[in-house]
């Protein structure tokens, strides 16, 4: 249910008239978005929040309106969660068979069913790819952004602090280290408030706990079973929270106007070249609007974050962090590793709430040492069926950041542009880590007595994992990166990338953590300059 302060929040968007300016706007309401909003409004900013969810109505989409309502129901019924392994399978091939008619692409993404109407029309908004260089980018049209969606991992890490030091020149450093970002890992944690435990160990650091758990015998079998086989492996629970409804709380201040349907095309400059407004097309109308404010978060997500910079240029014609020659360069996702299978005769009491997992962090450091620069970690996930478990372990490989992975946009012949092109493809260091991986799975399932049906033979699609990042990195050096260590824009002032376009490299764990500890941060260097 939507609260009321929301509710009128709402409205004022669908009321928003053309002349009308704030002290910041938020482009993007997913986990950066959404913490911009409300750290904005609660320093006292009046925040105008620029997003391109919208209901579609049922009268000018009915069939796919009603067949999506159709998958949501049987996904989320009961039965779905007690039928037999092939059962399920077979049960969510034929929805996907039904979705694939407008997604495609977005039907790949594991928990499409669940809330199918939160993901993009592929056919609505295409994107170009080379030939044989496929590209799944999931994408939703939503107020929360990809987090809301049921089944989404929930999981928040810190980074290590060598995640921060160069390795190599493939992994470049970050202009801030972890002592930096340590504060804002901690107020985000307290605002989420993360199930979990504290294990001492180095990577990941240890995270502020709301509610410690325990395992279960299940849990705790797999556990011991773990460290019986490889005594210097970590394996820990993992550190999960539901999404915080930040948008409802900033629009509880009464200072958070809200546009649905507003599709993001181009930052505009003032006549300074800082930053002065948004320029947005109404999904509506198909008119194209603009908004001012002298403040801008933009936090659409990594690749749409970098269109958008790319479509928008400064006075003097150039497009903002152009110069740096990493502009769009660097995209980097997770490879992802699976296997599948069943643990006879035990079982959990009852089915583990979302993001409940047992995470292995650097699975790939099993046996000792500490020399590799990239690895992989492993999320272990079991769910009752009967008297037994299904099993299924995901190991994700960090990707390393290379230019020849780039976007693009794709100009007409006036140069305006009007498409994008992603460009990305594994190397041989890529393929080593997914064969690595697909042994080290095996070996695991074996280890622990699971009766495995499936285990990944090659990597998965680029952009299947939903964890890319790049694109328009920070640093401290306008010339080598588009965003000072403040995620601010050196080109445009006042501009500001806090998602996942802003890091210079990957990490070893899931990035929701650190892209709401850098939106954090940011917000609070905008208010600390407009208190001085």
């Amino acid at each position: 249910m939507i609260p009321p302060s929301l509710k009128a929040s709402i409205k004022r968007g669908e009321r928003l008239g053309a002349e009308e300016r704030f002290d910041a706007i938020v482009v993007g309401s997913g986990a950066a978005g959404g913490l911009a909003c409300l750290k904005l409004c609660e320093g006292g900013l009046n925040v105008l929040l620029l997003d391109a969810g919208m209901n579609t109505s049922i009268r000018k989409r009915p069939f796919t309106t009603a067949t999506q309502f159709l998958t949501r129901v049987a996904a989320n019924s009961p039965l779905a969660f007690r039928l037999a392994r092939p059962v399920a399978r077979l049960a969510q091939r034929a929805l996907r068979a039904v979705g694939n008619l407008r997604q495609p692409i977005q039907t790949q993404c594991y928990a499409w069913e669940k809330m199918p109407q939160a993901f993009v029309d592929d056919r609505d908004y295409p994107y170009a790819t080379p030939s044989g260089r496929l590209f799944s980018w999931i994408r939703t049209h939503s107020l929360g952004g990809r987090m809301i969606v049921p089944g989404h991992g929930w999981q928040y890490y810190r980074l290590a602090q060598s995640d921060f030091r160069p390795a190599s020149p493939h992994r470049p450093a970050w202009p801030i280290t972890l002592e930096d970002l340590t504060p804002w890992y901690e107020d985000v944690e307290t605002l989420l408030g993360l199930s979990g435990r504290e294990d001492g160990f180095s990577c990941p650091p240890d995270s502020l706990i709301s509610r410690r758990i325990d395992p279960d015998a299940l849990e705790a079998r797999l556990m011991a079973g773990v460290r019986l086989r490889w005594p210097q492996a970590k394996i820990m629970m993992s550190r999960f929270a539901p999404p915080k409804a930040s948008i409802a709380l900033a629009a509880a201040t009464g200072r958070l106007t809200c546009r649905t349907g507003a599709v993001v095309e181009r930052i505009l400059p003032d006549d300074s070249g800082r930053a002065g407004g948004a320029e947005w097309r109404d999904k509506r109308d198909g008119v194209l609007r603009s908004s001012r404010a002298p403040i801008i978060f933009l936090c659409a997500s990594t690749i749409e974050s970098t269109r958008i910079l790319m479509a928008s240029s400064t006075p003097d014609g150039r497009r903002p962090g152009e110069d740096s020659g990493v502009l769009g360069a660097n995209l980097t996702d997770r490879i992802i590793v699976r296997a599948e299978g069943v643990i006879n005769d035990t079982h959990h009491p009852v089915a583990p709430p979302p993001g409940r997992c047992l995470a292995l962090p650097r699975f790939d450091l099993r046996d000792g040492g500490a020399g590799k620069e990239r690895g992989y970690g492993v999320q272990l996930y079991t769910y009752p069926s009967g008297r037994s478990s299904f099993f299924t372990a995901v190991a994700f490989i960090e990707g390393s950041p290379r230019v020849s992975n780039h976007i693009r946009v794709t100009p007409d012949k006036a140069g305006s542009p009007v498409g994008l092109e992603i460009d990305y493809s594994y190397n041989e260091d890529d393929l080593k880590l997914t064969d690595e991986a697909a042994s080290a799975l095996r070996e695991l399932g074996k280890s622990l007595g699971a009766v495995l049906t499936h285990v990944d033979t090659v990597p998965s699609t680029p952009g299947v994992a939903i964890h890319e990042c790049g694109t328009a990195r920070m640093g401290t050096d306008r010339q080598t990166s588009v965003l000072n260590p403040h995620n601010e824009c050196w080109d445009m002032p006042g501009l500001f990338v806090t998602d996942g376009a802003s890091f210079p490299s990957q990490g070893s764990q899931n990035p929701a953590l650190t892209i709401m500890a850098l939106t954090a941060r940011a917000c609070q260097h905008v208010l600390d300059k407009r208190a001085a």
